[in-house]
């Protein structure tokens, strides 16, 4: 059997053999992460996002719970490999450089979008290129609860949101001669 082949499964089960969810946690996040074929800084993004949640709860993290995070992130289960569930030709939009912020805006009605944002200058990407594409578009399967457990900056919109274009009282940048 694979889960026995592998020290740190040892801790897949408490001692009466139930399923431990301090390792399930971990592994789910890693498998999910792989299911939905997400790039190295999405994935650091995950983990840091479960780590960041399982130690508030109950402290410090253990070696053996990112060693199943790993093996989530491979695919492994007892039966062999998963199936991905976004399309073999899809890859997630990366931003386009370092100053770009990745956010998720939510819509009441729990579809969502996936757009980049400019912390100073306050533009959203969408404005001059459209929307980036998803893998699903489906809430049951890639809704706000799932980019909020994967770390992302959910954004949720509200249909009486106006926006206005103000002076900035303090402007982020100087001119420079």
């Amino acid at each position: 059997m694979m889960i026995q082949s592998h020290s740190f499964h040892a801790h897949a089960v408490d001692e009466i053999g139930m399923p431990n969810l301090a390792y399930e946690l971990f592994y789910q996040q890693g498998m999910s992460c792989y299911r939905w074929g997400l790039p190295r800084p999405y994935v650091l993004q995950a983990l840091r996002a479960v780590c960041e949640r399982y130690s508030q709860r109950f402290g410090s993290v253990a070696f053996w719970q990112l060693r199943a995070f790993a093996y989530g992130l491979r695919g492994l289960d007892d039966s062999g490999h998963r199936q991905r569930a976004c399309p073999a030709k899809y890859r997630w939009p990366l931003p386009p450089d370092a100053a770009w912020q990745t956010v998720v805006c939510l819509y009441p009605d729990g579809q969502c979008d996936l757009d980049f944002v400019h912390p100073v200058s306050r533009r959203f990407w969408s404005e001059d290129n459209g929307f980036l594409e998803l893998p699903s578009y489906d809430p049951l399967q890639l809704g706000g609860w799932w980019f909020e457990e994967m770390g992302f900056e959910v954004m949720r919109m509200q249909p009486a949101m106006s926006v206005r274009v103000a002076e900035a009282p303090n402007p982020h940048l100087k001119p420079v001669r």
